[in-house]
Formats: C-alpha cells, sequence, structure tokens
C-alpha cells in the first residue's frame, strides 16, 4: 500500500476537498500577512537605527533595504485588507478569486525574498537567510498543486539567480550560491508536495470515514426497521393468536351446546304455538312475545354457531367482486333504510377459494356495523384491490372511529359497545376470516373506521 492511497469518493467530494484546501490557504495567507505586516515594523525601526548610526551613507544598499521594507509594508497591508472585505464563512463560497489571492500572496513573498536575498543581502555580505525562510514558509503554511508550486519556485529561482548575476562578480560565489538555491528549490518543492497530498489525503479519509459511518448507520437502521417491524407483527400475531385461541375454545363450546339447547327451545316454541290457540284474547300478546323471544335467541345461537372453527365449509373458486356485487342489492336496501350513502369501488382481483354464503355474511355484518356508527348522510365506502401477496376487502365508514383501547377487544364474543348488541357480529367476521386463512386489520379515528380483510393469495 502507498503512502497516498486514495480513498473511494466521488467526484463531487474531491471538488469539496479542493475547496477546503483553497479555504485553508486564503486563510493561512491572511496570517501569513499579518505576520509579516507586524514583523516589519522591525524591520523598519532596524532601518532608522542604522540611518541614525550612519550606515546609509557608507553603503547605499542599506537605502534600498529601507525601501523593501517600505513596499513590504503596503503590499502586506493591501493584502490583509482585500482579506478582511472579502471575508469567506466556508469552503462552499471559494471562487476563482480567492485561489489567485493566495497564489499571488505567495508569489509575492517568494520573488520579494530572492530580490533581497539575491541583491541587497550580497551587497552588505550577508546569507541568503530571507529566501531560505520564505521557501519553508510557504511550504509549511498554505497548500498548492505540484504544477502551481513548480511555477512559483521555479520563477523565483530564476528572479534570485538574476538577482545574483547582478550583484556577485566572483563567478566561483555564484556558482556555489546557484546551487545552494537550486538544492533549496527543490527540498522546499518536495516538502510543499508531501505535505499538500499528506492533508489532500487526511481529507479524503475523512469523507471515507463519513461514508462508513453513513453506510453503517444506515445498516443499523435498516436492521432497528427490521427488528421494530419483527416484533410488531409478532405482538400482532401473538394478539391474533390469543383472539383465534378464544374464538376456537368458544367455538367448540358453541358446537357442543348449541345443538342440545336448541332441542328444548324448539319442543317449548312447539307447546306455546299449541297453548296459543287455546287462550282468550288478551292472553295471546304474551304467548307471541314468549315465542319472538325464542326465535331471538335460537337466532343468537345461531351466530353463536358460526364461530366455530370447525363448521363445515363449502370452498370453491369465486371472485370477491362478484361476492360483492351480489350482496350489492341487500347492501343498498339497508343504505336507504338507514338514510346513508354508499360507494363501491371494485378494482381487478383474482379469484379466490371462498365459502360465498359466510363471505356475504362478512360483508353484511361490516357493512351493518359501518352504517350503526355513522350518523344520517354519512357515507360508507367498500373497495377491493390486490397487491402482490393478498386480496384486500375494504369496508370503511365516516363514523366517530373506535377508541384505542377497545380495538385489541374487537372480536371477543359478547363484547359489545351498543344498546342492543349481542356482541357476536365482529366475532363471527373473525371466525370467517380465519377459516379462510386471513386477517382483519382495523384502521380508526375521529374520521371513521376502516376494516381491512386480507386474503393472502399463497394460502389459496
Amino acid at each position: 500500500m502507498g503512502l497516498f492511497q486514495s480513498q473511494p469518493i466521488s467526484e463531487n467530494e474531491e471538488n469539496a476537498i479542493d475547496g477546503i484546501m483553497s479555504y485553508d490557504n486564503y486563510n493561512q495567507t491572511r496570517k501569513f500577512a499579518l505576520i509579516l505586516f507586524s514583523i516589519n515594523f522591525i524591520f523598519l525601526f532596524i532601518d532608522c537605527n542604522n540611518r541614525a548610526k550612519g550606515l546609509w551613507a557608507i553603503n547605499e544598499a542599506y537605502y534600498y533595504v529601507f525601501h523593501t521594507h517600505v513596499v513590504l509594508a503596503l503590499v502586506t497591508l493591501m493584502f490583509i485588507l482585500v482579506s478582511y472585505r472579502v471575508i469567506l464563512h466556508s469552503a462552499n463560497e471559494i471562487t476563482l478569486f480567492h485561489k489567485v489571492f493566495a497564489i499571488l500572496f505567495a508569489f509575492f513573498a517568494l520573488n520579494y525574498s530572492a530580490i533581497i536575498s539575491g541583491w541587497i543581502s550580497q551587497e552588505i555580505n550577508r546569507p541568503s537567510n530571507v529566501y531560505v525562510i520564505a521557501c519553508f514558509s510557504v511550504a509549511v503554511m498554505v497548500n498548492f498543486k505540484s504544477r502551481v508550486l513548480a511555477f512559483l519556485y521555479g520563477l523565483s529561482c530564476l528572479t534570485f539567480m538574476i538577482s545574483l548575476t547582478v550583484s556577485q562578480e566572483d563567478p566561483y560565489m555564484s556558482f556555489g550560491y546557484y546551487m545552494d538555491v537550486f538544492l533549496l528549490v527543490v527540498i522546499s518543492y518536495f516538502l510543499s508536495t508531501v505535505l499538500y497530498k499528506f492533508k489532500q489525503q487526511n481529507l479524503r479519509h475523512k469523507y471515507y470515514l463519513e461514508h462508513l459511518v453513513m453506510e453503517r448507520t444506515e445498516e443499523l437502521q435498516a436492521a432497528n426497521n427490521l427488528l421494530t417491524k419483527e416484533i410488531i407483527e409478532r405482538k400482532r400475531t401473538e394478539i391474533e393468536m390469543v383472539r383465534l385461541d378464544r374464538l376456537n375454545l368458544i367455538g367448540e363450546m358453541a358446537a357442543s351446546i348449541s345443538h342440545e339447547v336448541r332441542n328444548p327451545m324448539t319442543t317449548v316454541k312447539g307447546f306455546l304455538q299449541l297453548l296459543l290457540n287455546k287462550q282468550d284474547s288478551k292472553d295471546k300478546e304474551y304467548f307471541n312475545l314468549m315465542i319472538e323471544e325464542l326465535d331471538r335467541a335460537n337466532s343468537i345461537l345461531s351466530e353463536f354457531l358460526s364461530i366455530s372453527k370447525n363448521k363445515p365449509t363449502m370452498y370453491e373458486w369465486y371472485n370477491i367482486n362478484d361476492v360483492v356485487t351480489s350482496t350489492l342489492p341487500l347492501v343498498q336496501a339497508d343504505a336507504q333504510t338507514n338514510d346513508k350513502l354508499l360507494a363501491i369501488e371494485l378494482n381487478n382481483v383474482p379469484d379466490l377459494q371462498l365459502d360465498i354464503q359466510e363471505i356475504r355474511q362478512l360483508i353484511l355484518n361490516l357493512v351493518r356495523n359501518g352504517f350503526e356508527a355513522m350518523s344520517s348522510g354519512g357515507q360508507l365506502k367498500i373497495r377491493t384491490f390486490c397487491t402482490k401477496c393478498e386480496v384486500v376487502l375494504v369496508v370503511a365508514d365516516q363514523g366517530t372511529g373506535i377508541e384505542q383501547s377497545l380495538l385489541e377487544k374487537l372480536g371477543t364474543p359478547f363484547f359489545t359497545t351498543k344498546e342492543q348488541g349481542t356482541g357476536l357480529g365482529l366475532a363471527v367476521c373473525y371466525g370467517i376470516v380465519s377459516r379462510h386463512n386471513g386477517r382483519i386489520i382495523v384502521e380508526t379515528s375521529p374520521k371513521g373506521s376502516t376494516f381491512n380483510v386480507n386474503f393472502d393469495l399463497g394460502e389459496q
């Protein structure tokens, strides 16, 4: 693995990295200018002291040094004012101006120091420390691409050599300086390139880690969502199993005792009908009332018996749309009687194995419950549609909804919120749906309730 091995990031992120590095260069340039401007006051103080000592008269190079310090002060002040005038708040605001700004200042610093070291310093027998400091300062403080660095260091090296040629008459001394400055430029260029790639690699690694964190976060979120879904589904299944267990238990009880209860009831009803013909007219209404109550009790037993899972069923291939259509006259009659509106939306669905009588009973029970939940003028909607794995029958009313605390009790035999209800209607519906390997999902709000009956295509 190489020292600067790239991380897999997108082109947009590469542009973002370039923007960040340009943003840092701009801010570093401002700091660089402030440092030079502050140090320049010391240089000017030294120049004034040299003048007081009479050095300006002895060697005019000191006079030129003073002017170079004035130029340094003016140029750095100009860069400082511009940088504070054009303030950056983030790397997203970087433009070509900001990039050129940093390059121009580095160009000025290197060439200015090259002239000082190659010409004026030689006139007063001083080493080339100024150019050395400038080369390493640019390498450390700002980060440019290799071609920009080659241009800056190459041009400043040429400036140094020209200045040295003008000031240095000894060819042997000049050659030694040429070799020194060439080596300095090569080292500075290499250092700048290494630091640039190192910073670039750090930013790439940062983006790579951010990608990694995002991917892991998404994976954990997906796993968490899946776990939450499984927990909800398991809880729903457990509730449904408890409900079905209760239905099965009650159904078995219904199957075992309904016939035994009906026999004495039938006998009592027969004797009441015989006695009815022998009674005076004033007592007939009491006998009629007793017979009606026996018929009502028999009807309750019939509904109770419908809960039984062991009830014999006749499954045939039917389309649930046809069942809804055949039941529609009864539903429309109920709607007119109850002053309710009815909307039908039947979409194309595949055939299912159904007991048509039980499905009709299911539809009628759900529809009548919906009518009873609404006031006059309310609309009930019957809808069918198909998903990838289910056929869905929807019965939606515009009633006041069901309290959340009562949802888990729906389908429990003899549980009812109606004054005259038996609490067997929904229990029968759940029994029918269970025998058809389906499930009932209830959605409710203050604007109404929706009963979704889902028939699994995989179980057909």
